[in-house]
């Protein structure tokens, strides 16, 4: 469910934007990171829906899953998901798709580490961003 959430967040930030310039939208880039698990589907469908009922119905949504990024706040070191993805493996295994980092996914750091010093204190970089609107 938090991709009818997000979409109407964005919905709601790009017809504001549009109002605020008096121009129209013909697509969104929408990012977001691969640690927030949203199904682009859904997300799409959702946005799809949504703007239905605003100033912004032509618009398109293309969203686009980028690598997580982290840095660890111990060594400076930037990783990616990639990096530690061995160490989260057995509870995605265990889990499944309703795994504690699916509902909660600030939890990482708890699960995993830094893999050059071994820390536990590093950033996650969660943001969701339209990086684009076409007109």
């Amino acid at each position: 469910m938090h991709e009818w959430a997000i979409a109407m967040s964005v919905v709601s930030s790009v017809e504001k934007w549009s109002m605020e310039k008096n121009l129209g939208v013909k697509k969104v880039f929408l990012s977001i990171p691969s640690l927030s698990m949203l199904e682009v589907e859904v997300l799409i469908e959702a946005f799809n829906t949504i703007k239905k009922e605003s100033k912004i119905r032509d618009a398109e949504l293309e969203v686009r899953v980028r690598d997580q990024n982290f840095k660890c706040r111990s060594c400076g070191n930037v990783f990616t998901m990639k990096d530690i993805r061995d160490q989260l493996d057995p509870i995605l295994r265990d889990y499944g798709e309703e795994n504690p980092l699916h509902i909660v996914p600030s939890l990482i750091t708890a699960f995993a580490k830094c893999p050059k010093c071994g820390s536990h204190d590093f950033d996650v970089d969660s943001s969701i961003r339209v990086e684009g609107i076409e007109v």
